[in-house]
């Protein structure tokens, strides 16, 4: 499914869950767009910065599921964010080669996918250990070209 060696070896994706959103609408939406079933998510209450109730969410993704995921939002980004992101790759992973993507929450409840930095799901993918980790910058932009 992705071009080249690229693999990852896991993905982790984080939300937040406020009481005034639909929470059943939004996991529900996330498992229409991005393929990720209802049950991987762990929920956590916890309290907002004005005492307000609020749920953490996180999935563990394993190997695999982290490649459809990747190979899912790459393909949904439309071309502005693509370019955006492929021009601008290093501020989105660290030196370790973990690639960090930030999802809008709204557009996804409306069936697609785009770059957000606020209200948005938080997606780490962590790629298999190489002795080399600044190669993943490259491989990184041949999976954007590769699901134009």
């Amino acid at each position: 499914m992705l071009e080249g060696d690229l693999k990852f070896s896991s993905a982790e994706v984080n939300l937040v869950l406020h009481a005034t959103e639909d929470g059943g609408k939004v996991l529900q939406s996330i498992q229409d767009v991005l393929l990720i079933p209802l049950e991987r998510f762990s929920i956590s209450p916890s309290e907002g910065h004005y005492k307000n109730k609020i749920l953490m969410l996180r999935a563990l993704l394993s190997s695999q599921e982290a490649g459809e995921l990747a190979f899912c939002i790459m393909s949904l980004l439309n071309s502005s964010d693509r370019e955006h992101l492929s021009s601008s790759l290093s501020e989105y992973s660290d030196e370790k080669g973990n690639l960090y993507l930030r999802l809008d929450k709204q557009r996804i409840l409306q069936g697609k996918v785009s770059l957000s930095e606020t209200d948005a799901i938080k997606v780490r993918f962590r790629p298999i250990k190489r002795y080399r980790p600044s190669g993943n910058l490259e491989s990184y932009r041949g999976l954007l070209s590769s699901t134009e």
